[in-house]
């Protein structure tokens, strides 16, 4: 490996990072303010979108502002993510993401970081409401009281600041634990599932962001309805769906390298991109 080819310190990752997430919410505003634009034509003369596949749609070039979502069938559907730069087990760490679920009839899974079955966190649906619970026998960490209206968007943020473990519904606590968790730190990731066979989640999925930090009660309310103004010290992932000239990936935009594979590029198994309406803005 030559020097030009060694990878980039972590430091220097991060860096570049920024630099794309700054981009990409300049792009953003910029549909917002320049509404409609042209889709453009493939090789034939035809729609670009259309040759490129029924998964691989143009941006939001029509004012929605929450861009894409991904859309889960509850029967294969599921995605990984890379975890290189998620906090180690034990550190303060927070998960938001927006979801909007069918049932709660079964365990679903929206967000799943393990060592294989040994040691990790799990974010979802289990026992009727929304859950986060440890992968290590299925011990619940923390837990809403009751179970968010289905069928509708709701943000979800699980904060850890090393002793308390709390839960977010739509920017309110709803519970908190002091609960023993995990302390051997996750080497996979999953969406929509715990591992691409089992726990499948059946609904809607937007703006997933991973925190090295745990967010004040003030900061996660504050900050649900938008995207990042610009880089954010202690954001290691963030996908937002809305890159889908990447095909069957979705970009980790904090440039960390954590990027999502949908399905592992099997197109049965890959969740579509649907138009969002989930309530946030640039």
């Amino acid at each position: 490996m030559s020097a030009g080819d060694r990878p980039l310190p972590r430091v220097a990752r991060r860096g570049a990072g920024r630099a794309r997430l700054a981009r990409a919410l300049l792009l953003v505003a910029a549909v917002a303010a320049g509404g409609c634009a042209s889709r453009g034509t493939g090789a034939d003369g035809g729609d670009a979108a259309h040759e490129r596949g029924a998964r691989d749609l143009p941006l939001p070039l029509d004012g929605r502002l929450s861009g894409y979502a991904l859309s889960f069938d509850g029967l294969n559907d599921y995605a990984t993510m890379g975890n290189a730069g998620f906090p180690p087990a034990g550190s303060p760490q927070t998960v938001e993401l927006w979801v909007n679920y069918q049932s709660a009839a079964s365990t679903q899974d929206f967000y799943a970081a393990r060592l294989d079955y040994d040691a990790g966190v799990q974010i979802g649906l289990r026992d009727g409401t929304v859950s986060v619970w440890r992968t290590f026998a299925n011990r619940v960490l923390v837990a809403a009281p009751a179970l968010p209206p289905v069928g509708v968007w709701h943000h979800v943020a699980y904060t850890f600041d090393r002793t308390t473990h709390t839960l977010y519904i739509d920017g309110v606590m709803v519970a908190s634990s002091t609960a023993t968790g995990d302390d051997r730190t996750p080497n996979q990731g999953w969406l929509g599932t715990v591992d691409g066979s089992a726990e499948l989640y059946k609904g809607l999925m937007d703006e997933v962001r991973v925190w090295e930090v745990a967010r004040a009660a003030a900061d996660v309310a504050k900050d649900l309805l938008h995207r990042p103004p610009g880089p954010e010290p202690g954001l290691v992932a963030y996908w937002t769906f809305d890159d889908v000239q990447s095909a069957g990936h979705s970009l980790d935009l904090t440039g960390g390298g954590d990027d999502v594979t949908l399905g592992d590029g099997i197109a049965e198994r890959m969740p579509n991109r649907v138009v969002s309406d989930a309530p946030v803005s640039p």
